[in-house]
């Protein structure tokens, strides 16, 4: 083993400063978004949209594949 691994590390104790706070500018605040997950919801239901066309040709592909409509 290192003798760095070994050796216990001490650090200086750091003085806290206050934080500035900055009030919020009030077109900032008028310009929030009220809706943050719409993006969301219809990337959502885009996708299920497009699961169930999915989903729906393969079950039709299933049914006709026996009933002489893709028979050769």
């Amino acid at each position: 083993m290192s003798t760095a691994v070994l050796e216990p590390i001490v650090e200086q104790p750091v003085a806290a400063k206050p934080a500035a706070v900055t009030p919020v500018a009030a077109e900032e605040a008028r310009w929030s978004d009220p809706h943050p997950l719409l993006p969301v919801f219809i990337a959502g239901a885009i996708s299920a949209v497009l699961t169930g066309g999915f989903i729906g040709a393969i079950l039709i592909w299933l049914a006709t594949r026996h009933s002489g409509i893709m028979a050769p």
